[in-house]
């Protein structure tokens, strides 16, 4: 091949490469290479925008329930007790609240933006710890889903997980909204957790191994939390207060994302996985004919790389059920979960830490989400062009630099309280709202890096996994602020050591992943830990080469 029509062919699209083929008349081995494997024959078409519309509906049925307590959770403010007014902090308020009721009954009156739980059931004061108590159960249940919805989705497909999620999320947030007391509505959002915990490990799995290789990052990017903050915030505040607030974003995002889930297909990807390969040709020639690509040619290869997975599979006719335990079924892939789980525990315990913590901040709770949504939307677009259009820009260089980012911001932050500067309250409003959406890469690349370095047959398995870390991240957050009360500063002290050490972690182990292929096998038996090394056969060798 000339040098100019390779550096020609780098700089072109996946599609636009293959029509340049055929107009060169290329036959060399590189571009046949391009239907070397399974993930080859997924093009940017038709199939791919409905599965955009898929992931909307499903992102905004996740945020709003992950992000529901920041509305649902909100601190109003002590404004009077009977006739008598309070003025200073919610801490002074607090402290005249007390010394009042001391001396006399005397009815409490709330200055809300939001009428929130606290505000309905009078959760104020040193009552208010039951509310964060309550979001760290609902943390707890988002992990008890991905640990059970994620072995669910490898065992009996991702569409079908997903479709029951959807429903049970729907379902108990209409019940949630019901309620009529505290406890109640503890145990009915605990429900609407672990459905969105099994929602949140399987939908991010069956995405991503649906996208072409070159446009997962734009794709994820481009349609992510980020501006769906922006509409949740909208929804709020039309919303007035959490009962209408449950019942209407369940309504705008469920509904939808149930309708379209049904109009999706099961990821080809799991039917190889399971041996089910006509399932998987009939799925792949369904979108190939909604993409209107379906060609002789592409059926021809198509069955060539599925007979090449069948040789695989029956030489695995013996293989047993993947579980947990294979996610150490090496040090290299040991290495890995462990890193990114941390790396996903960090940036949920921070992201989830200031955002729990926004209505301590000046100004008000909707632009605050408005001004984050926005910020981190345009971080999030920014990543994704940047790594369409710069190859050298891969996942690691993306992560440190986000990882920077919120290091200088939160140090601002620290510095800010512990010198007590006079814009203070200015500082910690702008700095904490852009650490917290910086934290957007952060989830970006760890969920990224988890799929493209696992094997399809355990990365539900991982994310999953990771999934778990990460809402123990969540579940630790809504309480971190309380350390402020040992030390003003030292909430942001912890961040900024848990910064520290994950960038370290994250960059001694995790190797650079973009423009890889996703590992469609397991390990040899020979590379797992503490096993010996044995000769290399017909068979290992056609397993290796996948």
């Amino acid at each position: 091949m000339r040098a100019q029509d390779y550096t020609l062919s780098l700089q072109c699209s996946s599609a636009a490469f293959e029509a340049y083929c055929k107009l060169s008349g290329m036959e060399d081995g590189e571009a046949k290479a391009a239907k070397a494997n399974l993930g080859d024959f997924q093009k940017l078409g038709w199939y791919i925008c409905l599965l955009c519309a898929v992931q909307e509906f499903l992102i905004l049925s996740q945020l709003s329930n992950m992000t529901f307590m920041i509305y649902g959770g909100y601190s109003p403010s002590v404004k009077n007790c009977g006739p008598v007014e309070f003025s200073g902090s919610d801490r002074e308020r607090c402290l005249h609240l007390s010394a009042a009721r001391n001396s006399s009954s005397c009815e409490v009156g709330l200055d809300a933006q939001f009428h929130s739980v606290n505000y309905e059931f009078n959760l104020i004061c040193e009552d208010a710890v039951l509310v964060k108590n309550s979001i760290s159960l609902q943390m707890f249940g988002v992990m008890v889903g991905a640990l059970v919805f994620g072995q669910l989705s490898d065992l009996f497909g991702r569409k079908r997980i997903l479709l029951l999620c959807l429903l049970g999320m729907f379902s108990c947030s209409m019940l949630s909204s019901l309620v009529t007391s505290f406890a109640a509505f503890n145990v009915a959002r605990f429900f609407v957790m672990v459905f969105t915990g099994g929602q949140s490990s399987v939908h991010h799995v069956f995405i991503m191994e649906n996208l072409p290789k070159k446009h997962r990052v734009w794709t994820v990017t481009l349609i992510s939390y980020s501006p769906n903050y922006i509409i949740f915030s909208g929804i709020a505040y039309f919303a007035g207060d959490w009962r209408a607030l449950s019942r209407y974003s369940s309504l705008a995002a469920n509904i939808p994302a149930m309708i379209l889930m049904c109009l999706a297909h099961e990821s080809p990807r799991w039917f190889v996985q399971k041996g089910r390969l006509e399932e998987a040709r009939q799925v792949l020639v369904s979108i190939d004919r909604f993409n209107g690509t379906l060609t002789e040619k592409r059926l021809a290869e198509m069955d060539d790389v599925l007979d090449k997975e069948k040789m695989v599979i029956d030489s695995q006719r013996k293989r047993k059920r993947y579980s947990f335990v294979h996610l150490f079924y090496t040090w290299k892939l040991a290495g890995y979960i462990l890193t990114l789980s941390f790396a996903l525990m960090s940036a949920s315990m921070i992201s989830y830490a200031l955002m729990f913590n926004m209505d301590k901040l000046s100004g008000s709770i909707y632009l605050n989400s408005v001004f984050f949504g926005l910020f981190r939307y345009a971080m999030n677009l920014l990543v994704g062009l940047t790594d369409y259009f710069v190859p050298k820009a891969g996942r690691k260089l993306i992560h440190n630099v986000a990882m920077g980012f919120i290091f200088i911001a939160l140090f601002s932050v620290f510095l800010s309280t512990l010198l007590q500067w006079e814009n203070a309250a200015w500082i910690t409003r702008t700095a904490t709202l852009s650490a917290a959406a910086m934290c957007s890469q952060l989830f970006l690349v760890s969920g990224i890096a988890t799929t493209e370095l696992f094997p399809t047959a355990v990365r539900n398995l991982a994310v999953s996994f990771t999934a778990i870390l990460n809402r123990a991240g969540s579940i630790v957050a809504p309480h971190l602020f309380y350390s402020a009360l040992l030390w003003k500063p030292l909430p942001y002290f912890i961040m900024l050591a848990v910064i520290t050490f994950e960038m370290t972690s994250f960059n001694l182990v995790i190797p650079e992943t973009k423009g890889t292929h996703m590992a469609d096998h397991m390990p040899r038996p020979e590379e797992r830990i503490f096993a010996k090394k044995r000769k290399t056969t017909a068979t290992t060798g056609l397993l290796e080469s996948q």
